[in-house]
């Protein structure tokens, strides 16, 4: 059997050899933490897959693990995998939706880069009169800086969405949120209310201009003060 623990080592290896831009664990391992084998996304700059000893390099430096377990790595480039993910890849839109992110180059700097292009855009929304989506990127915003700040207090990523689960583990790593117990209330209602008839601030009816004006205010407070 291998579990997540076989995963991460797996892991560090191929980092190693190929020099990922992303490591995905899918399958059994990602959904209950055990499997009787290892399925994973290699995702890798356009170079690397165009070198013709690329996956002799994988095999061999994976050689030690196929007594005790199969590892079975699915290794695409970055431009066919925004080509197919683009086309709607069922494959990937699995893995993505299922998998767990066991590496991603720089991670920290993408997420801040996200956090601050999510705030961005919850701004532009909130101008144009699109109330509904300014809350669904203010609230995205928060969860990706504080993603952030955790990433590199070395915690590992996981798919969690309740900011009022985000600010419970970022406590443990003494990362300090300035946020009222009624805005986590408000911004936790925002995630939930995402999709029409699911409970939430907007169950039934779109947000109105002052819904998304706090929005983007409270996202606006926390990706300022925090560093």
């Amino acid at each position: 059997m291998v579990t997540l623990t076989d995963a991460r080592k797996v892991t560090e290896r191929l980092v190693e050899v190929c020099k990922p831009l992303v490591i995905i664990v899918f399958g059994s391992v990602a959904q209950k933490g055990v499997g009787r084998d290892l399925d994973l996304l290699v995702i890798v700059n356009d170079n690397t897959i165009e070198d013709k000893n690329i996956n002799l390099s994988i095999h061999r430096c994976l050689k030690k693990y196929y007594k005790s377990f199969a590892v079975d790595p699915f290794v695409i480039s970055i431009s066919i995998f925004k080509e197919y993910f683009a086309k709607g890849s069922p494959f990937l839109w699995l893995i993505l939706k299922e998998g767990r992110y066991l590496y991603m180059k720089d991670a920290v700097k993408e997420w801040l880069k996200q956090a601050e292009e999510e705030l961005n855009t919850a701004i532009y929304l909130l101008g144009g009169g699109f109330f509904k989506g300014a809350c669904y990127h203010a609230q995205q915003a928060i969860e990706k800086k504080i993603k952030a700040l955790l990433l590199k207090k070395g915690w590992e990523l996981a798919k969690i969405h309740s900011l009022e689960r985000l600010l419970a583990v970022a406590e443990d790593y003494k990362i300090h949120v300035d946020i009222s117990d009624e805005e986590i209330i408000f911004i936790d209602n925002i995630y939930r209310g995402t999709y029409p008839g699911e409970a939430g601030l907007f169950p039934l009816g779109e947000p109105i201009k002052s819904d998304a004006e706090k929005a983007v205010s409270i996202a606006e407070s926390i990706i300022k003060k925090l560093t």
